[in-house]
């Protein structure tokens, strides 16, 4: 989106009541540990401001990492697109301004996207865990982040697959909850890799896993997707490496971190793991520090994940 976000900047406004398509009660807010949360409870953490500046600053460190929107081969040109779990919307408002022939459609629980659009670009509130209200079929649909947010990953590969048009490709980016390092030897104490194994143990808990990524082949085969493939990325955590640009990367998702920190540990860790605020502060802190810690020289792995549905 432009910086300007004006009207004249050739962009629509789409007011988000016309694409409700949820009850009143579903896109209430709850606040807790001072922060905003979606008020279903089923997304553990915040859809604020500052967790949106988080989001945006993840997919500029993505763009840079591929140089790209999407990896498929496919051409979307005036195709249908479906971004499910859109977010602030921004990788819709870069598909739709990459290419205004093409039309793009966003989901997500939270309606926290911008009301100035490019005009090819629509969002509708959505809980893609329920049956789907939209019914329309897609070229391409594509996730990003949505690990630790979807309870039944097989039911919903199925809806992708049903949702698409014979030939349609998915593809979904997932970062492993894992870190992983650089360095021959590294410090073997380090609270990011602390971080990491509690996060998963606290989605273990809610039955919302934070590491589906290995079970992505079996679902997509399963839901009758065929040529599927896996690619595995590295993103740098800090500003250790020595060329600029995978600097700006390592840059961009270290600061995310400790943007996203409290959002990270609020919920997961005082409500699900019954720690307390003092507790989680200190623990944080510690893991702020490691983040400037460039010794380590720490890494995280994305897989992007790609299969198509058969012609016929």
């Amino acid at each position: 989106m432009s910086e300007s976000g004006s009207a004249d900047s050739g962009y629509d406004e789409q007011p988000l009541e016309e694409h409700v398509s949820l009850t009143s009660a579903d896109l209430e807010y709850e606040w807790c540990h001072d922060r905003r949360y979606h008020g279903s409870g089923t997304y553990i953490y915040p859809n604020d401001e500052e967790e949106q500046e988080r989001l945006n600053l993840v997919h500029k460190a993505y763009l840079l990492l591929h140089g790209s929107l999407f990896l498929s081969s496919i051409d979307l040109s005036g195709r249908s697109v479906l971004d499910i779990g859109t977010g602030t919307g921004q990788w819709a408002v870069d598909m739709a301004d990459q290419d205004p022939s093409s039309t793009i459609v966003g989901l997500d629980i939270s309606p926290i996207q911008p009301e100035f659009v490019p005009p090819n670009v629509h969002f509708f509130v959505e809980n893609v865990e329920t049956d789907w209200r939209e019914t329309a079929k897609y070229h391409f649909i594509h996730l990003r982040g949505m690990s630790g947010s979807i309870q039944d990953w097989p039911s919903l590969f199925h809806k992708i697959h049903q949702a698409l048009k014979p030939g349609g490709v998915m593809e979904a980016h997932e970062m492993l909850p894992a870190i992983f390092s650089k360095n021959p030897d590294p410090a073997p104490e380090n609270p990011l890799t602390d971080l990491m194994r509690d996060l998963i143990h606290a989605h273990s808990q809610i039955g919302r896993p934070l590491d589906p990524v290995s079970s992505f082949r079996v679902c997509a085969e399963e839901a009758g997707f065929t040529e599927i493939s896996e690619k595995m990325f590295e993103f740098p955590l800090g500003k250790w490496p020595e060329d600029q640009h995978n600097k700006e990367i390592g840059e961009l998702m270290s600061s995310s971190f400790k943007k996203g920190l409290h959002g990270l540990t609020a919920k997961a860790f005082r409500d699900i793991l019954g720690r307390s605020k003092e507790e989680v502060e200190v623990f944080n802190a510690f893991v702020r520090r490691e983040l400037d810690n460039n010794s380590n020289m720490a890494t995280l792995r994305v897989v992007v994940f790609t299969a198509q549905k058969p012609e016929h």
